[in-house]
């Protein structure tokens, strides 16, 4: 199991249509191969910052399958508009 956190900066002022427009396109994930779960996480001090956090099965369905396909790229066009700033991402393996 590896673990995914993309760290996603905001416009300022956006948040609401941000969080609508990530849920209208959620489904990506739901649906990815290898994915076994997900969720967005809002800032409490600076509530325009956002964790994605996401379960792959293992590194290679992110890296080699998932942001290849269509549905990848279609949700980032989506999202594109509301982002302040480039997505920062890691990997994490569990260690304990």
């Amino acid at each position: 199991m590896v673990i995914e956190q993309a760290l996603i900066k905001i416009k300022a002022g956006q948040e609401q249509a941000f969080e609508k427009k990530f849920y209208e396109v959620s489904d990506v994930f739901r649906n990815a191969q290898g994915c076994q779960k997900f969720r967005l996480l809002r800032g409490i001090e600076h509530p325009g910052h956002y964790a994605l956090v996401i379960q792959w099965d293992n590194i290679e369905f992110h890296t080699d399958i998932f942001i290849k396909t269509d549905e990848f790229k279609n949700w980032f066009k989506a999202i594109e508009p509301f982002l302040a700033d480039k997505i920062h991402m890691e990997h994490f393996e569990k260690t304990i």
